[in-house]
């Protein structure tokens, strides 16, 4: 990113004109400089919280990637396909359905299933919490991509 703003810095430098030994020089200064959003002795600032995620949003998080968690005391693994399916494995045992965005609600129907289970979905960081219609919420952990290959 550094490297990006100084080639952007040069070249605006060259185009107004300045002389290639100022620009060596400020350049210079430039790498010298914190880095954006660092503090005054250089090192990175404090982290801002994450932003809670609801909905659309949050769902956008979720597509592509997978979630892991404890249900009924097994590891349950998800992962939600952009084509709009869902692979699930509690145990050993895989389950394929389909997910749909309801709304602000996810909703999932498993084909070895003949109910439609919804879900309110909020992504904290890496988190996901889905809370069913009788407002019982359960936490899972998010995972980048389909590291169990469902």
């Amino acid at each position: 990113m550094r490297t990006i703003f100084y080639a952007l810095v040069l070249a605006l430098f060259v185009c107004a004109g300045v002389s290639h030994g100022a620009t060596y020089q400020t350049l210079i200064k430039l790498a010298q400089a914190p880095a954006p959003g660092a503090g005054e002795s250089g090192a990175p600032a404090a982290a801002t919280p994450a932003q809670k995620l609801v909905g659309l949003a949050a769902w956008n998080q979720l597509v592509g990637n997978s979630i892991t968690g404890k249900e009924d005391d097994e590891i349950l693994v998800e992962y939600y396909a952009p084509d709009g399916t869902v692979k699930s494995m509690t145990g050993n045992e895989i389950s394929t359905g389909k997910w749909a965005l309801v709304g602000e609600t996810v909703c999932f129907k498993y084909t070895d299933s003949n109910d439609t289970e919804c879900y309110k979905v909020e992504v904290l960081g890496n988190l996901v919490t889905y809370t069913d219609e009788n407002g019982v919420g359960s936490r899972y952990e998010i995972l980048k991509g389909n590291p169990k290959g469902l």
